[in-house]
C-alpha cells in the first residue's frame, strides 16, 4: 500500500512537472523558431500521448520481460522510462534530471540517470535522436526492429517508421561494403502532415 501511494505521488508530481515543461517548451518553440509554414505552434498538439493506464500497462510488461531475461529494471530506470513515456516531445537528459530532482526528496546524481538511459537504449525501450540528443519511447519496445525517425522541424513531432525494407537496405550496404555496423539511426527532417 505504501509503495502504491508513493508511485501515485510520483506519477502526479511527474505529470505536473512535465505539463509545466511542455508548456514552457511550447512557448519557447513558438517564440524562438516560428515557421510561417506551420499551422500550429505547440509541440504537444502533434505528439501522441499515452494515458496513465497505458503507461502502467507498458511498464508492467517491461518489468515482466526484464525479469524473464534476468535484467534489473530498477526503480530509477522505471522512473526515467515513465518520464519519457509521459513526455509530449523528445526529452533531453538534463530535462529528465530536473524532473527527477523535482519529484524526489533525494539528490539524483547525473551518472545514475545516464546509466538508466544507457540501459533503456541498450534494451530497445527508448531511442535517442542524433540531431538533438533527446530521448523518446520506442513505439515497439518488445519487437527488435530497425526504424527511421521522421522529425518535424515545425512542431518537433517524431514519428517512428519501421519497415522490413529498411533492414534489407542496411544489410545490403553492409554486405557490399564489408562494413560491420555497430549502431544506426536514420533521421529524416522535414514537415509532418499536420504542419503542411
Amino acid at each position: 500500500m505504501i509503495l502504491c501511494d508513493m508511485t501515485q505521488r510520483f506519477i502526479q508530481s511527474t505529470e505536473n512537472s512535465i505539463q509545466s515543461a511542455n508548456s514552457q517548451s511550447a512557448n519557447s518553440q513558438s517564440a524562438n523558431s516560428y515557421d510561417a509554414n506551420c499551422r500550429h505552434l505547440s509541440m504537444s498538439m502533434c505528439m501522441p500521448q499515452m494515458t496513465v493506464e497505458q503507461i502502467e500497462a507498458q511498464i508492467a510488461q517491461i518489468k515482466q520481460d526484464c525479469q524473464a531475461q534476468g535484467l534489473r529494471f530498477t526503480a530509477l530506470r522505471e522512473q526515467v522510462y515513465r518520464l519519457i513515456l509521459l513526455a509530449a516531445h523528445p526529452i533531453g537528459a538534463y530535462e529528465l534530471l530536473d524532473l527527477l530532482q523535482s519529484a524526489s526528496e533525494k539528490v539524483v546524481a547525473p551518472p545514475t540517470v545516464y546509466r538508466s538511459l544507457e540501459f533503456l537504449l541498450r534494451h530497445g525501450l527508448v531511442h535517442q535522436l542524433n540531431s538533438s540528443k533527446a530521448f523518446f519511447a520506442c513505439s515497439q519496445p518488445t519487437d527488435r526492429h530497425v526504424a527511421a525517425f521522421l522529425v518535424c522541424r515545425c512542431c518537433g513531432e517524431v514519428q517512428e517508421f519501421s519497415h522490413p525494407s529498411i533492414q534489407t537496405m542496411l544489410t545490403e550496404v553492409e554486405q557490399s561494403t564489408n562494413f560491420a555496423t555497430q549502431s544506426s539511426i536514420i533521421e529524416l527532417s522535414g514537415v509532418c502532415q499536420r504542419c503542411q
